[in-house]
C-alpha cells in the first residue's frame, strides 16, 4: 500500500515481463541494485508479498527507515557474515515465501553493475528453490548514487526468467549465471522517452574526487548559475552532465566521456596503492590525513555516539584518530577490520568484529577516503 500509494506514481515504474513469476510457492529473487527505489519497486512489481534482505543501516534512515518493516525487510550486517539473517531468509523460503536478494552487495556508483558476490550461488544451491531474475535497467539514470537529486526517468524493471537449478549445477555456475542476466552496461542503456531532470551535476564533485583530465585533487566544482555543469579549476576543463550520466565536454581540454570511464581514469591514475604525498608516506607511512568527526554506532541504537573531532591518518596497517581535545589517540588496526563500507547517505563506516565506527571527513571527499582505505586494507591483507 505504501509503495502503490506514494512511491510508485512518483517513480513512474515500467515493468517488462519476459516471463511470469510464480504467484505462490518459494522463490529466491535476484536483482541488480542501481537506485534507492528498487528495494521497494522490485517487490511491488512481483504482485505478491516479497521479503527483502537489506542492510541494517536502512533502519537508521529518517522516514525511509520506519517504512522498511512494512516491506518485510530482513536486516543483515553488511560486509560481515550474519548467520542469523541467512537463517531467517531460509525460514521464510521454507514456508513458501519469496525473498529478494541484491547479489552485488552494494549499489553501483556509475551504472556499471558491481561484481556478483559468490555467496548468492551457495545460497541458491542450499535452498534448492526456483530463482527469479530481475534487471533494473534505468535505475542509474533515475537516481545515480552520487547524485544529490533524483531525475524524472521511468524506472524500467525487467522480469527476465525463472530457473530451477539441478543438483549437477555448481554454486560457481549459478553465480556466473546471475551475473550474466542481471548485470547492466550503462553504455548500452538509452534514455527513455519523456525523461527530464534538473540540477544534474549536484553531488558529482564529491564523488569525482579528482579531475578526470588533469587528475588535480578536489578540483571539480559546480559551474556558478549552471546546475548541470562542472569545471576543473586546475585545467579549466568543463563538462555538462546529461540524463544518461555522460559528461559532455564544453570547454577547455574536456572531451566526452561516460561517468563510468571518468571514474576509472581517476582510479587508474592513482594506482593500486594510492597516497597523497609520497615523501610523507616514505617518512611516516601516512597515505592520507585530514580533519574528520568520528562516531561509534552501537547495535540496536539509532543515534551514534560522538567520539570527537580531530585528525585522522591512514597508515599501512591501521587508522589513527587524534581528538583535538588532547585525549589519547584511538587506533583501529587492520587486523581487526572486517569491512569498510559506504552506507546509506554516503556514511563511511569501518566495521570490526566488536565495533562499528563512522568517519565523517571534513577535508577530502568521503569517496576518496573510502577508496584509499579499501586499497590499503587489501594491501595489508595480501601481506598477511
Amino acid at each position: 500500500m505504501i509503495a502503490s500509494g506514494s512511491v510508485a506514481p512518483a517513480v513512474r515504474m515500467k515493468v517488462i515481463r519476459h516471463v511470469r513469476f510464480p504467484r505462490r510457492g518459494p522463490l529466491l529473487v535476484v536483482s541488480n541494485h542501481p537506485c534507492p527505489w528498487d528495494v521497494m519497486m522490485v517487490p511491488f512489481s512481483m504482485l505478491r508479498q516479497t521479503h527483502i534482505l537489506g542492510t541494517d543501516q536502512l533502519l537508521r534512515v529518517p522516514y525511509f527507515g520506519w517504512m522498511m518493516p512494512y516491506f518485510s525487510m530482513i536486516p543483515f550486517k553488511k560486509g560481515m557474515k550474519d548467520p542469523g539473517a541467512l537463517a531467517e531468509v531460509e525460514r521464510r523460503i521454507r514456508r513458501g515465501d519469496a525473498v529478494l536478494v541484491f547479489p552485488e552487495g552494494d549499489r553501483t556508483w556509475t551504472g556499471r553493475s558491481n561484481p556478483i558476490k559468490p555467496g548468492i550461488g551457495r545460497m541458491a544451491k542450499r535452498l534448492g528453490v526456483p530463482v527469479g531474475f530481475v534487471r533494473v535497467s534505468t535505475g542509474h539514470m533515475q537516481w545515480p548514487r552520487w547524485a544529490k537529486y533524483p531525475r524524472s526517468v521511468p524506472l524500467v524493471i525487467e522480469h527476465l526468467k525463472v530457473e530451477r537449478y539441478g543438483d549437477d549445477v555448481t554454486a560457481e555456475q549459478i553465480t556466473e549465471d546471475v551475473g550474466r542476466h542481471i548485470s547492466v552496461d550503462p553504455y548500452q542503456v538509452e534514455i527513455p522517452r519523456r525523461s527530464v531532470g534538473t540540477r544534474l551535476a549536484f553531488g558529482l564533485p564529491e564523488f569525482m574526487w579528482a579531475c578526470p583530465h588533469c587528475f588535480h585533487q578536489d578540483s571539480l566544482e559546480l559551474v556558478p548559475e549552471d546546475d548541470d555543469s562542472v569545471h576543473c579549476h586546475g585545467c579549466a576543463a568543463r563538462w555538462r552532465v546529461d540524463l544518461a550520466c555522460w559528461l559532455r565536454g564544453e570547454g577547455g581540454p574536456a572531451h566526452d566521456m561516460h561517468i563510468d570511464e571518468a571514474y576509472r581514469r581517476v582510479i587508474e591514475h592513482f594506482g593500486e596503492l594510492p597516497v597523497l604525498d609520497n615523501d610523507r608516506y616514505t617518512a611516516d607511512g601516512v597515505a592520507i590525513e585530514g580533519e574528520a568527526e568520528l562516531h561509534q554506532i552501537h547495535y540496536g541504537q539509532v543515534e551514534p555516539e560522538a567520539l570527537g573531532h580531530g585528525l585522522v591518518e591512514l597508515l599501512e596497517d591501521r587508522v589513527r584518530f587524534t581528538d583535538h581535545r588532547g585525549t589519547a589517540p584511538l587506533e583501529i588496526s587492520f587486523e581487526h577490520v572486517r569491512a569498510v563500507l559506504l552506507q546509506v547517505g554516503n556514511k563511511l563506516q569501518i566495521r570490526t568484529a566488536e565495533d562499528n565506527f563512522q568517519l565523517t571527513p571534513t577535508i577530502h571527499s568521503t569517496n576518496m577516503w573510502k577508496h584509499f582505505l579499501d586499497r590499503h586494507l587489501d594491501a595489508y591483507r595480501s601481506r598477511n
